[in-house]
């Protein structure tokens, strides 16, 4: 009997030991899947943070790109209209002088010593031309 009492106690001491075993495995594997899920998380928020740094720099980089585009285009169109209206210009220049050389009597450089007059003149013209040429309405 007593060999059975230390028996059992033997028995309960080894699986006192094994439970005890058993339990720090289980707190040590409790401990490495924390550290291994700290660690995931982590990864996860620097591969996320790099990857919205790299989306905002290529958006930076696109809207810079964009910008130096539409300024180039800007600065062709405006050269083109500059280059045309300079042409358009001097054609009418060149013409108004033709006509102004053509008018007898000296009209041309009284025009060119008083524009003034030569405005008003034109104004009164222009009204007149308005009043004969207007649509009459019916009552």
């Amino acid at each position: 009997m007593i060999m059975k009492m230390e028996k059992n106690k033997s028995l309960k001491e080894n699986a006192q030991d094994q439970i005890t075993s058993t339990m720090d495995d289980v707190k040590s594997g409790y401990k490495q899947v924390e550290e291994k899920t700290v660690e995931a998380v982590t990864q996860a928020k620097d591969d996320v943070v790099t990857w919205v740094e790299e989306g905002v720099s290529n958006i930076k980089e696109s809207s810079h790109q964009l910008m130096d585009d539409a300024k180039q285009t800007y600065d062709k169109t405006a050269k083109a209209i500059d280059k045309n209206v300079k042409h358009g210009l001097s054609q009418y220049n060149v013409k108004a002088q033709e006509f102004a050389d053509k008018v007898p009597g000296g009209l041309g450089d009284s025009v060119i010593r008083y524009p003034w007059v030569a405005m008003t003149v034109s104004l009164f013209l222009g009204i007149a031309l308005g009043y004969l040429l207007k649509p009459t309405r019916r009552a």
